[in-house]
């Protein structure tokens, strides 16, 4: 069999597919452009050689790029075609998967409510999104989520009438990092300084609170920054002066895959303050856990770490047991300090995320997917 795998924008989330369709039946060929092959590359190391690659050019126009990539997938003669990522041009999109007229087509839905109540509209872009998503329903069959919170809303939003896989934004395909609670706890938040996806009003409160309380915690803000947001974090970050806590950040525009899976290793929780209500896409409402998901957990599957998230974020039942999830910033400085003061029941947290991350194996993923990857 030969699948077709396409990913431009969420390398990290790519990678678990490609992972999954590694089988020796079957012939990979990754759709990209240079940059993200090069994130890839960070992650496959010495194993990018393995696959075919269709490395595409997108300095020319959009008919250009779109005309490459249906011939790149043309000669090929895919049996499966995978898209992971359409945020844009779903018409192009739409118009390619036409003309390829390959058997099964599969599209990733990030998020699920713009995708699916994409709205009419005077304003020419946002109708030309909305024709083209419409077009793009039309021609797919199959969809994949990432969480398996997701499945419900999305099999009631299409009628049942789809067939929905459930492949997740990570697998756990290593060893968990072993560690004691010392001197401090660390709390790490991956990600890009988002205003949309997390609240980090709630970090500086928590830093505040932990500061007045004498807690040792150092809190890492494990991402880069690309508008003024993000930069307004990080000098708020430096202009902090405090004896007991400390926070790390980093003033660049990515973080280096070696030195985010580092930090990730080295954090005691995987901290997730997450927005619940959002507008991501053309002021359509989205709510995480329900039809999006925050990639923060699949960072938790991956480093097999114990998380801290909001109570009100839903989260898959296979991780909460590994998950404290709190009400308010008081809730969790109380927490933390039974962490310090208790520092040998931090190994049970520890445990517990191990346990976890190992229902997310590459054989069990296989196993709860069997039409993807033909399982027997």
């Amino acid at each position: 069999m030969k699948t077709g795998i396409f990913e431009m924008e969420h390398y990290e989330g790519a990678y678990p597919v490609i992972q999954l369709f590694d089988m020796p039946a079957n012939e990979l060929v990754i759709f990209t452009d240079g940059a993200t092959y090069t994130r890839f590359a960070d992650l496959f190391k010495a194993d990018v050689d393995r696959f075919q690659w269709e490395i595409l050019d997108r300095n020319g126009s959009k008919w250009l790029f779109f005309r490459q990539l249906y011939k790149a997938a043309k000669k090929h003669n895919l049996d499966i075609f995978y898209l992971n990522t359409i945020s844009n041009n779903h018409l192009f999109y739409a118009w390619v998967i036409g003309l390829l007229r390959i058997a099964r087509v599969v599209i990733t839905v990030h998020d699920i409510n713009c995708l699916f109540k994409s709205r009419s509209s005077s304003q020419l872009r946002q109708m030309i999104h909305h024709i083209g998503k419409k077009a793009l329903i039309k021609r797919v069959q199959e969809y994949n989520v990432v969480s398996d919170t997701m499945v419900d809303y999305l099999r009631e939003i299409t009628g049942g009438s789809m067939q929905i896989h459930n492949i997740p934004g990570a697998v756990f395909d290593s060893e968990q990092t072993a560690l004691t609670v010392g001197d401090f706890i660390h709390l790490v938040v991956p990600g890009s300084l988002d205003k949309k996806r997390r609240d980090y009003h709630q970090v500086f409160e928590l830093l505040k609170a932990a500061e007045a309380s004498r807690l040792p915690l150092h809190i890492t803000l494990l991402g880069g920054h690309s508008d003024a947001y993000g930069k307004a974090i990080i000098q708020q970050a430096a202009a902090l002066k405090t004896v007991y806590t400390k926070i790390r950040v980093y003033d660049e525009r990515v973080v280096h895959q070696d030195e985010f899976d580092k930090q990730l290793n080295d954090a005691h929780f995987i901290f997730i303050p997450s927005v619940i209500d959002t507008a991501i896409c053309f002021a359509i409402p989205e709510t995480y856990g329900l039809t999006k998901s925050s990639g923060n957990m699949f960072d938790v599957i991956k480093h097999a770490r114990p998380f801290i998230t909001p109570r009100s974020l839903r989260i898959s039942a296979t991780l909460k047991s590994s998950c404290f999830p709190y009400t308010s910033i008081d809730h969790l400085v109380h927490f933390l300090q039974e962490c310090m003061q208790k520092k040998e029941n931090y190994n049970a947290w520890q445990q517990q995320a191990l346990a976890n991350s190992k229902e997310y194996t590459i054989g069990k993923v296989r196993q709860r997917n069997p039409t993807l990857f033909e399982v027997n």
